[in-house]
C-alpha cells in the first residue's frame, strides 16, 4: 500500500513539473504580445524559462496587462469630470503665462513641458510653498489644518496604519464630519488592505464619505500595479499638503527600536491648491461616480506668495508618463546641479543616460539613496548601477541613520521636486503619483540646507573600494536587476 502511494505521489510530482512548466511556456507569446519595453519582455521569459513555477506564479498574478481596462474606465471618468471642473474654476483660475515667461529659458523650457502635457497639468503662480523635512511637524500641520476645516477636508493616502497616528488623524477627520464639515477619505485598497472595517466606523458614524481605490476583489487577481500611490489632502480649498508622506507611526517618531523614517512634505496655499483639489475629484469620481462641484470647493485663494508650481499628476490612464518627462527635462536641462533623494532607485535607460550625461558635462549630480531599505531586492538591484554611475561623475550617497523616504530633486537654484513618485518603472508607469514642479528660491535653499545634513549623516560611495565590493554582492545585485523591470 505505502509502495503504490509511494509510486502515485512520485508520478504526480512529474507529472505536475511537466504541466509546470508547459504552462510557463505557453505563457511566452502572452508576454511577447505585451508590447513593453524589450528589457520587461527579457526579463519575464528568462523568469518563466529558468524558473517555470515562480515565473508562471508572478506573471498570473503581476505579468498580465491589467492596466489597459482600468485606464480605460479611468481615463474616461476623467473626460466626464475635467468640462465640469473647468467651469467650477473659471472664476478663480490663474493664468500661468505671465510667471513663467519671467523664468529664464531653461527653466522656462522645463515649465513648458510641463504644460505640453495635457489639461490634467497645471501650472500656476503666486503660490505660497512650506516645505516639512520632518515627517512629526509635517502631520502635526496636516492635523491641525483638518482641525481647523470649516467646509471641507479631502484626504487621498496609498497608506494608513492602525496605530497611534492613524488613530490620531481618524480622530480629526472624525470631528471635522461631525461639525458638518465635507469630509472625504480616498485609501489605496492594497496599501491599507489590513485596516480592518471597525477602523472607519467613527468616521462613517460622523459621515465622512469614505472610499476605496480600485477595490480588491479577490487575492488571487490583485491589481499590485494600479495603485494609487498619491498623498494629498486638501483642507477648504485653501490649503493643501502633498510629498512622501504616509500616515503611521513609523513615519513620526522611532518605532521598533528603529528611528522615524526620514521624509518629505509640501505645505500649499495658493492657486495650485485648485489643482491638487482637481486631482482629488478626478479620483474620487473615478471610484465613486459623483459629480458634485460645488464652487466652494474652488475658493478664491489669492496670491499669497511668488512661487511657480505645476502640479503634475501621472498615471497609466494618461499615457504620457507625465513625471517621467518632467524628471527627465529636469535632468537635462540642469546647468549647474541635480540633487536627487529616492527612497527606490530603478531606472531606465533614458533616465540613466540623462543623469550620466549630465555629470559629464560638468553639473553637479549627486544621488541619495537608502542605506537601509524596506525593499532589500529593489536596494540591490539599484546598487547594480552604482559602478556606471560613479564612472561618470555621479555623487552617490547611502542614508545611515535609518530608512529615507524622501522624493525630491533640487535643480539649479531655483526649481525644487517633491512628490509621491519614486524613481522607478512602478512610478512611472504604472501607479497613479503625483509631483509639484516649484519655482521658488527660499524653497530651494531649504532643500538644499535639508539634503547636505543627509549627506552628513550617509556614506559616499567610493568608485575603487565599491569595485572591489565580494563577489556574492555583485552576483545578487546583478540578479535583481536582471528582474528590476518587473519589480
Amino acid at each position: 500500500m505505502l509502495e503504490q502511494l509511494d509510486h502515485l505521489l512520485s508520478h504526480f510530482a512529474l507529472y505536475l513539473g511537466v504541466a509546470v512548466e508547459v504552462l510557463a511556456l505557453a505563457l511566452v507569446p502572452l508576454v511577447l504580445l505585451r508590447r513593453k519595453e524589450p528589457s520587461s519582455t527579457f526579463a519575464w521569459i528568462l523568469t518563466l524559462v529558468f524558473l517555470p513555477g515562480l515565473g508562471a506564479a508572478l506573471f498570473l498574478l503581476h505579468g498580465r496587462d491589467r492596466v489597459r481596462w482600468p485606464a480605460r474606465r479611468k481615463r474616461a471618468a476623467d473626460e466626464v469630470l475635467t468640462s465640469r471642473l473647468d467651469h467650477a474654476r473659471r472664476e478663480t483660475r490663474v493664468d500661468p503665462s505671465g510667471a513663467v515667461g519671467e523664468l529664464d529659458e531653461a527653466e522656462r523650457c522645463i515649465f513648458r513641458v510641463c504644460e505640453g502635457l495635457g489639461p490634467l497639468v497645471e501650472v500656476s503662480h503666486g503660490n505660497r510653498v512650506e516645505l516639512y523635512e520632518n515627517g512629526g511637524v509635517a502631520q502635526n500641520a496636516i492635523n491641525a489644518a483638518i482641525e481647523g476645516a470649516q467646509e471641507s477636508a479631502f484626504a487621498e493616502y496609498y497608506l494608513i496604519r492602525d496605530d497611534d497616528t492613524g488613530a490620531r488623524f481618524r480622530e480629526r477627520m472624525t470631528q471635522a464630519a461631525a461639525r458638518g464639515v465635507d469630509v472625504r477619505l480616498l485609501i489605496d485598497a492594497y496599501g491599507c488592505f489590513w485596516l480592518r472595517k471597525r477602523w472607519f466606523l467613527p468616521l462613517r458614524r460622523a459621515k465622512a464619505k469614505v472610499a476605496q481605490f480600485l477595490p480588491l476583489k479577490m487575492a488571487l487577481t490583485l491589481p499590485m500595479n494600479l495603485r494609487t500611490h498619491r498623498k494629498i489632502v486638501v483642507v477648504d480649498g485653501r490649503v493643501a499638503f502633498t510629498g512622501g508622506l504616509n500616515v503611521g507611526d513609523e513615519y513620526v517618531r522611532e518605532t521598533g527600536g528603529k528611528p522615524a523614517w526620514r521624509d518629505t512634505h509640501v505645505r500649499i496655499e495658493g492657486p495650485a491648491v485648485a489643482s491638487l483639489s482637481s486631482v482629488f475629484l478626478r479620483d474620487w469620481h473615478f471610484m465613486t461616480g459623483s459629480e458634485e462641484l460645488p464652487e466652494r470647493f474652488f475658493p478664491d485663494t489669492g496670491q499669497p506668495g511668488d512661487a511657480v508650481v505645476a502640479v503634475v499628476p501621472s498615471g497609466p490612464d494618461e499615457g504620457r508618463e507625465a513625471i517621467h518627462r518632467v524628471f527627465f527635462s529636469a535632468i537635462v536641462g540642469a546647468r549647474r546641479r541635480v540633487w536627487i533623494t529616492t527612497p527606490y532607485f530603478v531606472p531606465d535607460r533614458a533616465l540613466l543616460v540623462a543623469l550620466e550625461t549630465a555629470a559629464r558635462r560638468g553639473v553637479e549630480v549627486k544621488l541619495l539613496l537608502p542605506g537601509h531599505s524596506n525593499h532589500r531586492v529593489t536596494q540591490q538591484a539599484g546598487r547594480s548601477y552604482f559602478t556606471e554611475l560613479l564612472e561618470s561623475g555621479v555623487q552617490v550617497f547611502e542614508y545611515l541613520p535609518g530608512m529615507i523616504h524622501s522624493k525630491t530633486m533640487l535643480v539649479d537654484d531655483e526649481i525644487s521636486l517633491v512628490g509621491s513618485a519614486n524613481m522607478d518603472v512602478r512610478s512611472f508607469r504604472l501607479n497613479f503619483e503625483v509631483h509639484t514642479l516649484v519655482h521658488d528660491r527660499s524653497l530651494a535653499q531649504e532643500l538644499e540646507a535639508a539634503f547636505l545634513r543627509d549627506c552628513e549623516a550617509s556614506r559616499a560611495i567610493e568608485l575603487d573600494r565599491w569595485r572591489h565590493r565580494p563577489w556574492l554582492e555583485r552576483v545578487g545585485e546583478g540578479a535583481a536587476r536582471l528582474v528590476s523591470p518587473i519589480l
